[in-house]
């Protein structure tokens, strides 16, 4: 248990000297969102100005600072003018490359033994199919079974990935079974502050595995304002993890303190300007339960509310796939064998987009949640964006 505890510590090592520019000020907030503007068709609209948006911050408008046109379509297709010898890249080689920025984690410790071998492919096909030549990636498998640092060699990505095979183990105790969740919760934040130190880029983590993260379903309102993290006692709680049966799931105050820990990873994310799409590699699994998607935008809401209904208090285990996603300007996929469509999409938001900055009215270092609103003048122009971010503290 220990070691996956330590899980979190991990830091990709060609990131580890340098120095991070935070994107959040002391005294403002500079927010930056990729933000995809489409026609009707879904064509990319290229042609457009800062004069064209509208922005609000929980319903006040905000003025913007900059507007940039984002486009690795092209420049991702031809070869690397410089690769180091040993393959691996630095942080100021990958603030330079021409391509898409990937980060591929395998959460072993959420994927049964009988998917391995489809997580495996899935990333395999990624990886052959659709990165460019300009494009680096790395491999996180999150248990330390392998980890390939950046690199635009494919051989060495695939085989990091050769090396995964998924540990879950559903028949352990519920509470053991949480602490490996937040060890790998830990394991993304760390891993996105070592992503911010490559500035002035977007970078995107694929994550496959499939459930992330504690259970929120306990107290919905706390989401955005957790208020238990400095309460007497709360690490004695967090800490003494292991020692309950199966039948002993997480009190209340127990889930509260794991939400803190989610939106600590989706803080981080918002900083780093990284979006995280998870991808669940056990294909369709109940039709009657969760209506499979498409292109992974959407996911089983529907389904979570029909849970909340019927079993009101009863834990969710796709919450936190949903919260680490869907708040970083992401999406997840599950409950689908159509993997093409979205993995397609992830490559087009990846490659092009606009790079939106505004300085934020809103002041207060309260920690709150706050929502985004971007439209465009031009009719029938759709945009896509993260929804909103969480303030500093």
């Amino acid at each position: 248990m220990r070691k996956r505890l330590a899980l979190g510590a991990f830091l990709l090592s060609s990131l580890a000297v340098a120095a991070q520019t935070p994107t959040f000020r002391t005294d403002t907030t500079l927010v930056q969102l990729p933000v995809r503007a489409v026609d009707g068709k879904g064509t990319f609209v290229r042609d457009l100005t800062a004069a064209d948006f509208d922005v609000s911050e929980d319903g006040v408008p905000q003025t913007i600072a900059e507007l940039s046109l984002v486009d690795l379509s092209v420049t991702a297709k031809a070869a690397p003018s410089a690769v180091p010898a040993t393959g691996v890249l630095s942080t100021l080689d990958l603030e330079k490359v021409d391509g898409r920025i990937y980060v591929f984690l395998l959460d072993d410790a959420h994927v049964d033994v009988m998917y391995s071998a489809r997580a495996r492919d899935l990333i395999r096909g990624f990886i052959k199919d659709r990165m460019m030549p300009g494009d680096a990636a790395a491999v996180v498998i999150a248990g330390g079974a392998a980890r390939q640092d950046f690199t635009h060699d494919k051989t060495l990505l695939l085989k990091a990935v050769d090396r995964f095979t998924g540990t879950l183990e559903s028949g352990e105790p519920a509470r053991l079974q949480e602490a490996r969740a937040r060890a790998v919760v830990r394991l993304i934040t760390d891993l996105v502050d070592a992503l911010g130190k490559i500035r002035g880029r977007h970078k995107t983590v694929i994550y496959i595995g499939s459930r992330v993260g504690c259970r929120v379903a306990f107290e919905v309102t706390q989401d955005f304002a957790p208020s238990t993290r400095d309460e007497p006692g709360a690490n004695d709680r967090v800490a003494n993890l292991s020692s309950a049966g199966a039948a002993a799931v997480p009190d209340a105050n127990e889930q509260i303190l794991c939400n803190n820990e989610l939106w600590d990873g989706v803080r981080a994310a918002v900083q780093a300007n990284v979006s995280l799409y998870a991808i669940d590699p056990r294909g369709l699994l109940n039709r009657g339960w969760i209506s499979p998607t498409v292109d992974g935008r959407g996911g089983p809401d529907a389904a979570r509310r029909r849970m909340e209904v019927s079993a009101p208090g009863r834990p969710s285990v796709l919450d936190g796939f949903s919260v680490l996603s869907d708040h970083t300007g992401g999406f997840r996929v599950t409950d689908t064998n159509n993997y093409r469509d979205p993995f397609d999409r992830i490559v087009r938001e990846s490659g092009t987009y606009y790079l939106l900055s505004y300085v934020s009215t809103n002041d207060k270092a309260d920690g709150k949640y706050r929502r985004t609103q971007i439209t465009v003048k031009q009719a029938g122009v759709q945009t896509f964006y993260r929804a909103g971010y969480l303030g500093r503290r």
